[in-house]
């Protein structure tokens, strides 16, 4: 509560109490607060489950002690058909329960969805909103609880609760309960959906809608653990397009972009359906075959380069593609090194003139000459390192520990005088990580190079997601300097953390002297920073969930303080103690008004020092003005 917050006293009487209260003498009283008590008990334990369905199977098993029912379904919204899909039915017409939609607004679990409303109807087969599920007996006798399940304002389910018979009934009591666990189920079913949201951005490439990198080695990893121990094999294709640096000089990104979705839908429709296509970074493309004999991984990479040989992109012509086949266990039982075998066949094909398809092992391996191809050694031990980095990042939910890694990692890649990673906070560039050396003065820290989104390089970076290869940065047009730091010789590279269309944030990274990076250095921070953007992302929101589980939680403990209080100045004096823990306020109070003289008048405390405590308890505020206070339906500030 904050000061300018009013509550009326109920059970004096008075106007109605803007409080939460459980309270009451009688059984259903007692069996209500002993009620919410284990419902405290089992909200943790709610909140905390991490799959979706793992949390269904827990939602129905708990509910079944708290409130036991004949049957259950449970519904997952799809807001833009306006439907409610059935994700779990404890029935014996499970099947058919499970084939049924519902339409938001019809039948009962419609209505209670469209008007945010939970129902209790005890003999539902009788409501006239009564909808069967199409195969199931229309006229069944049963009690029906319908809790819609809502989260940050959106609706996310239902939850269905079914007593069967003539005489089966739910009381009040238990629908009470019900609803106060149907508000843990939708935050927890909320927070399940993010994780399963972020595990599948994770595993996606943004761009082709392909599996990433990450997924890439996870699955190659699993492939040849199950050919190892079924004596079966794996086939890998590692494709990579021919120029494609000089689509993206020539006609733009834009273009470079819907080569490279083009490609992907061309690769899906080229392999099998068991058959996992990824885009491992760039123009780079890797495929996993299982089970696949090496006539089946030839007759695919060939449907793939035949395709692309009849294909016009509308501004870049046709396209060509070099790929190199590798086979597990024959040529590799590790992951990586099977990847280097069918990179070296891919590094072979463009040796020998590009479109073309070669199989590690046949022939002698040869690599591309000249300065137009920067796929040498040093680019593929990149790449290793690269793919280790991130398994590191996606272990992590912090994002300084996040850009510290980063930084850490990167000095193995490029030689740097100091990395810089930052993170975009609405109109703010805010620097998180910074490694090497910053200034003369020893008490600069990292926070003075902070800016605003357009201001100097970073902030140019951050508002365009352009990369910069800068060769003189202290002269550079949007160069800006930096207080405590000296002016000196350096290069820079400033390259934009995005995520999807999103610019989340920057990472640069300088060197002594001027001219001291290339457009390889540009290409290899890229790479990484696609990587990062991810980890970064994703550990923006988890911390974010993180915290709004941890502010149910505590408003959770807050009704069970509150259901342990006797009487009202217990409770206003545990209100202002918890309000203010729960809301980190210094001061607060309760204001109730006095039923006799109409005047607003505290009635509990918080924060206030000793000597201060008389004087606020004494204050009074007159009648028009308690009236005006408590007038607003809604909180007010």
């Amino acid at each position: 509560m904050s000061e300018s917050a009013a509550t009326h006293d109920e059970t004096a009487g008075v106007n109605p109490v803007r409080l939460v209260a459980v309270a009451g003498a009688d059984a259903a009283g007692e069996s209500l607060l002993d009620s919410y008590r284990r419902l405290a008990d089992v909200f943790h334990d709610i909140l905390a489950e991490q799959s979706l369905d793992a949390l269904l199977e827990r939602i129905a098993d708990t509910l079944s002690e708290l409130v036991p029912y004949d049957t259950i379904t449970i519904y997952e919204a799809d807001v833009k058909p306006g439907e409610l899909v059935p994700v779990l039915a404890r029935d014996q017409w499970a099947e058919k329960i499970l084939d049924d939609t519902i339409t938001i607004g019809e039948g009962i679990t419609g209505w209670a969805a469209h008007h945010r409303e939970a129902v209790l109807v005890n003999q539902a087969h009788l409501d006239p909103r009564m909808k069967p599920v199409p195969g199931t007996p229309p006229d069944e006798p049963e009690a029906l609880m319908c809790i819609p399940l809502i989260a940050r304002g959106a609706i996310k389910g239902s939850l269905n609760l079914y007593r069967l018979g003539e005489r089966a009934r739910f009381s009040e009591v238990e629908f009470e309960v019900a609803k106060r666990f149907g508000d843990a189920a939708a935050l927890a079913l909320d927070n399940a959906q993010i994780r399963a949201r972020l595990e599948h951005q994770a595993q996606t490439d943004s761009l082709t809608g392909l599996y990433n990198h990450r997924a890439f080695h996870d699955r190659l990893r699993q492939e040849l653990q199950r050919a190892s121990r079924s004596h079966d094999s794996v086939a890998l294709l590692m494709l990579d397009i021919d120029d494609f640096k000089r689509v993206n000089d020539v006609y733009g990104h834009g273009t470079g972009d819907e080569v490279l979705r083009s490609l992907a839908t061309t690769l899906r429709g080229a392999v099998r359906g068991s058959d996992v296509v990824c885009r491992l970074g760039g123009e780079e493309f890797g495929v996993i075959l299982p089970g696949c004999d090496e006539a089946l991984a030839l007759a695919s990479a060939e449907r793939v380069t035949q395709a692309l040989s009849t294909f016009e992109f509308e501004a870049a012509g046709h396209i060509t593609i070099s790929v190199g086949v590798a086979y597990g266990p024959q040529h590799a039982m590790n992951p990586r090194e099977l990847v280097a075998c069918a990179e070296t066949a891919m590094m072979t094909a463009k040796a020998r003139g590009k479109n073309q398809i070669v199989v590690f092992g046949r022939e002698a391996a040869e690599r591309p000459e000249g300065p137009s191809d920067t796929r040498d050694i040093r680019s593929i031990a990149h790449l290793k390192m690269l793919q280790s980095l991130s398994g590191k990042l996606n272990r992590l939910n912090d994002v300084r520990e996040i850009g510290m890694v980063i930084a850490n990692e990167l000095r193995s890649l490029i030689d740097y005088h100091n990395c810089r990673v930052f993170l975009v906070d609405g109109d703010d560039v805010v620097p998180v990580a910074f490694r090497g050396n910053l200034a003369t003065s020893a008490e600069t820290t990292i926070d003075v190079l902070s800016c605003k989104v357009g201001e100097g390089i970073t902030g140019h970076v951050a508002e365009t997601g352009e990369s910069l290869l800068i060769g003189d940065a202290a002269h550079h047009e949007f160069a800006r300097q930096v207080p405590g730091t000296d002016v000196i010789e350096e290069s820079q590279i400033n390259v934009p953390l995005r995520y999807g269309s999103r610019v989340i944030g920057v990472v640069g990274i300088s060197k002594l002297g001027l001219d001291q990076f290339d457009e390889d250095d540009v290409r290899l921070l890229e790479v990484l920073a696609g990587q990062a953007s991810v980890a970064l992302e994703n550990a923006r929101l988890y911390e974010a969930e993180r915290r709004e589980a941890e502010s149910a939680k505590a408003l959770l403990e807050f009704g069970r303080e509150l259901a342990s209080a006797q009487g009202l100045d217990e409770i206003l004096g545990r209100v202002v103690e918890l309000s203010a823990a729960i809301l980190g306020t210094t001061r607060t109070s309760v204001w109730l008004q006095d039923p006799a003289t109409g005047e607003l008048v505290p009635r509990a405390i918080s924060g206030y020092a000793e000597e201060e405590r008389p004087l606020v308890l004494g204050w009074r505020f007159p009648r028009e003005v308690a009236e005006r206070g408590l007038a607003p339906k809604e909180p007010f500030a």
